[in-house]
């Protein structure tokens, strides 16, 4: 109970734009939450960063809530591991000060580097080595970034030290190693994947010093312990074991009880991740071109394939801001969720919207289109259709593109048994029955949907041994709360408009490609 000496874990999870610091008992429930929010800048267009200094800062605060807020005896927190968002870095001097703002997912400053390696190296070849797909429409990798500082702030790379990403930065200020994991590595495009080590192939095309990178361990390890001046500057407790963990989706995946192949995570947030194991390693020219990343699991030995709609719940948060004035007001009127009234609204309008159809390309295509020239569309308005009929076509386009996902991941011979629901899409019981009658799987929803943080906790677990692997944390903790199956008299109307769905994109291509020379 909290205040007491027993046994806890702490699981960190550091985001784009904030993080959370969650506590848990071994058997998953939380004891005690918090969460911070940071900027994502933008100095420039098509740049996007974090402060360093800022998100430790931020993270060290929401370390001492989470504490606090749920009385906990620091001292009972026997570990603790971190999930970062991926292929976020930055440099750091011999004193492990940061010496430039981390460059996020987001930055495209890398376009022109990340065609060098194209033309240079070969997407192909980076592929079958990393698993990861190069195309500098969506230069979001560290490997061409690296190379960007290089050419553009000669003396930052003369200063360094090490390049960092997150997780191996918050180990070095916890415990004083800068240590990493597999699946944080593989986000660089560094990671020979089947290896299990930097690629040596890559680092000699780049030029670049593996000693200018962080150690490896597998997720799960125990690193380190909490120094002196980390338990000042966060409450822990100085001592508290340190354990690698994980780039945030395989943790998500982890923490949804996922360590075989066939249950399947779906994760709806502002972006919506679709991520599974693979039987065996798989890297086709198929998988590349249509964007599917592979990568080394947070369980050894394992290896996990994600899919993605880049815009998913920020096209609702969009709808939100520029035409739900009415909703908002409701829903502060009632003391609920503006979200709740929408899909409210949206359950009032027919299945299919009557021939409505959304595009969700607001910001590109991700799997399988995979093309950034890709638009939003809204196609088929009648003087018939209302804002609720617009609502319900929002949620069906964009689990329409989920469909699509799945049906792309199973034509690779990989099997999608169950979907797994977590993040903010998992609170929606709307949306969860929607995504199981159009996509014909059942749709479960965890005991615990925090799942990222606690996908970090258990490998704390596995890292104290708490638990003897990652496979028995999941039989002690995953639960599963709810339960959705397809209609299948909807399911009937789902499949015959999703025919069409499926249409749309091809026919749109050529005039996506027309439109993307257009002044901004």
């Amino acid at each position: 109970m909290a205040g007491e000496l027993c046994l806890y874990l702490l699981g960190l999870d550091v985001g784009t734009t904030g993080c959370k610091s969650i506590i848990f008992s071994p058997d998953g429930s939380i004891i005690s939450s918090a969460q911070q929010e940071y900027r994502l800048r933008h100095r420039k267009p098509n740049w996007s960063e974090l402060s360093p200094e800022e998100v430790w800062k931020t993270l060290r605060v929401t370390i001492k809530a989470s504490i606090r807020d749920g009385n906990v005896d620091a001292k009972s927190i026997t570990a603790l591991s971190t999930s970062v968002l991926g292929e976020a870095f930055f440099p750091v001097d011999k004193r492990g000060n940061p010496l430039y703002w981390s460059m996020t997912t987001f930055d495209a400053r890398a376009r022109s580097q990340t065609a060098w390696w194209e033309e240079n190296f070969g997407a192909d070849e980076i592929y079958q080595i990393t698993g990861q797909p190069l195309t500098s429409a969506m230069p979001i990798y560290t490997l061409p970034k690296i190379r960007w500082i290089r050419e553009n702030e000669p003396e930052v790379y003369r200063k360094t030290e090490k390049f960092l990403c997150w997780e191996d930065y918050v180990n070095l200020k916890l415990c004083g190693k800068p240590v990493t994991d597999p699946s944080v590595a593989t986000r660089t495009m560094m990671f020979d994947i089947v290896r299990k080590k930097w690629s040596s192939q890559i680092l000699e095309a780049a030029d670049l010093s593996e000693d200018l990178l962080p150690e490896i361990q597998p997720s799960g390890t125990a690193v380190g312990e909490v120094t002196r001046t980390a338990a000042e500057e966060t409450a822990l407790a100085e001592g508290t074991l340190v354990v690698t963990g994980g780039h945030d989706q395989p943790c998500g995946a982890l923490g949804a009880g996922i360590v075989k192949t066939g249950p399947t995570m779906d994760a709806t947030g502002t972006v919506e991740c679709i991520g599974m194991l693979q039987g065996r390693l798989t890297l086709t020219e198929k998988m590349r071109l249509e964007g599917y990343a592979v990568h080394c699991y947070v369980v050894e030995g394992k290896y996990f394939m994600f899919g993605f709609n880049p815009t998913a719940g920020v096209v609702l948060r969009w709808f939100r801001d520029h035409f739900a004035q009415q909703e908002k007001e409701e829903a502060k009127a009632r003391g609920i969720d503006v979200y709740d009234v929408l899909t409210r609204k949206a359950a009032t309008a027919p299945p299919g919207s009557m021939g409505l159809f959304l595009l969700p390309y607001f910001e590109g295509s991700g799997t399988p289109t995979f093309n950034r020239k890709a638009r939003g569309v809204l196609l088929g308005l009648t003087l018939a259709h209302d804002k609720d009929a617009v609502i319900r076509a929002i949620l069906e386009g964009l689990t329409y593109e989920l469909r699509n996902n799945i049906e792309a991941i199973e034509d690779y011979g990989i099997p999608v048994t169950e979907l797994r629901a977590i993040g903010g899409g998992a609170r929606s019981r709307f949306w969860l029955q929607l995504k199981a009658n159009i996509c014909g799987k059942k749709v479960v929803v965890p005991n615990v949907t925090e799942a990222v943080a606690l996908g970090a906790a258990m490998l704390a677990g596995v890292g104290a041994k708490t638990y003897k692997n990652a496979e028995e944390a999941v039989e002690r903790i995953y639960i599963e709360r709810e339960v959705f199956t397809p209609d299948t008299h909807v399911k009937k109307v789902y499949d015959r408009n999703f025919r069409i769905y499926k249409k749309l994109y091809p026919r749109l291509k050529g005039l996506f490609d027309e439109m993307a020379v257009l002044p901004a």
